[in-house]
């Protein structure tokens, strides 16, 4: 996940008026679906009490279960009740109060225990933890008194944790990205450059195996298998989408030749330190999930990866978009919100001046993987190209990438 964070308020607030509504509900959920809870800061932008922190553990313990970690579901309620009592979680927290709820304070917590248990160095935790062999106690009783035995020995450990931004790096995202890299029109000699990179991962999707029906793009006997439900828009069949498109036509991979990742916090996964830090921030229960990280993780050891630590990011595409004129594609995946607006403005005023240079012969395109404004439980997959122009959706795409549905032309919005 991208590291840099908005202070645009329309970011994060949810209409009063609607805050019960169903459609209150879904905003909320979808927003969570980013691993980060987005809701209102503290009164008047102050450190949060120890109440509105224990709102905060409630929020992502529902964020959880909602995204298929019952165990994390289960932990953050029981902190959740413990840090509204001002016991030993709130006393934890409480030298970082003044983080936003975007910055994940709950995740903090549990991936440095998570960490801990990953490195051995938590034995009883260790031992409730699927990831690490262990078995999730089935009654709370039994979780709450491992966590608070695990919790009294590392204290300081889980202090300093929480000063440790949250990086996660979704693959099963490289779904979306690769059917929009694979519609790009790009070929050989395609320099590959993402936005809020984290650890680059999604940058080797062409090693990865992506399956969708009939399409198979990629390297077909990877470690990496994804393989999403494909859906079909509403009253078409799948298989011939809204008669007769098939989403396999014309679809083929660039050739990568170049890989250009930007991020305030690029993760290093080839070293020890880096792989452990993002393995933590993964959720214990979710088995799966880590052992496709790995496998990703392995693949980057052996596939390098440009992966730069920028301030400013729309300086740093400028920078990239002005240098030899190549086949280049620039995507981003549920980063847009936590770019300052003025980057934003920049970053797409950089691209579209790229775009009146770009050629044929060295052609530009521009994939944007985040929430549909009109439903954001789910994800639109745009894709922007120049020089022949036009703004298309390609998808709609499930968050965690296990579902796709590739929308049909003519989709397209009419921007030169």
């Amino acid at each position: 996940m991208h590291g840099q964070r908005s202070d645009d308020r329309l970011d994060r607030l949810v209409p009063i008026a609607a805050a019960r509504s169903d459609t209150a509900r879904l905003w909320r959920r979808s927003q969570r679906a980013t691993h980060v809870v987005v809701s209102p800061l503290g009164a008047d932008g102050a450190a949060a009490t120890a109440e509105e922190w224990a709102g905060r553990f409630e929020n992502q313990a529902e964020a959880c279960e909602v995204l298929g970690s019952p165990l994390y579901g289960r932990l953050l309620r029981i902190l959740a009740s413990d840090c509204a009592a001002g016991g030993s979680t709130w006393d934890t927290v409480r030298p970082h109060a003044g983080l936003r709820f975007g910055q994940a304070g709950p995740l903090r917590l549990v991936a440095t225990a998570h960490r801990l248990a990953l490195t051995d160095r938590a034995g009883v935790w260790a031992a409730c933890l699927p990831s690490c062999g262990g078995v999730v106690p089935h009654d709370d009783a039994a979780l709450r008194a491992a966590w608070s035995e695990f919790a009294a020995g590392h204290v300081a450990e889980l202090g300093a944790g929480m000063g440790r931004e949250v990086q996660t790096n979704e693959v099963a995202r490289s779904v979306g990205l690769a059917y929009g890299a694979a519609h790009a029109g790009l070929r050989n000699g395609t320099r590959l450059v993402e936005l809020g990179c984290s650890a680059g991962l999604n940058l080797r999707y062409d090693h990865y195996a992506v399956r969708i029906g009939s399409l198979v793009l990629g390297s077909a006997d990877s470690e990496v298998q994804l393989d999403p439900e494909v859906l079909a828009p509403a009253g078409s069949a799948v298989g011939t989408l809204d008669g007769g498109f098939d989403p396999a036509a014309a679809a083929t991979l660039p050739g990568i030749v170049e890989r250009i990742g930007l991020d305030p916090h690029p993760l290093d996964v080839t070293t020890p330190d880096g792989a452990a830090t993002l393995t933590s921030f993964l959720w214990p229960d979710q088995v799966d999930r880590i052992a496709r990280v790995r496998a990703a993780m392995a693949i980057a050891a052996r596939v390098p990866a440009d992966l730069r630590a920028v301030s400013d990011t729309a300086a740093a595409l400028v920078e990239i978009l002005e240098g030899p004129a190549v086949p280049t594609l620039v995507q981003h995946s549920i980063v847009w919100q936590y770019i300052p607006t003025d980057q934003r403005w920049r970053i797409t005023a950089a691209l579209e001046d790229a775009g009146r240079r770009a050629t044929a012969a060295a052609p530009l395109a521009w994939i944007r993987f985040e929430p549909d404004e009109w439903d954001r439980t789910r994800v639109a997959l745009w894709l922007r190209r120049w020089p022949d122009g036009g703004d298309r959706l390609l998808a709609q795409v499930d968050y965690h990438g296990r579902w796709i549905r590739p929308i049909p032309p003519p989709f397209v919005a009419s921007i030169r």
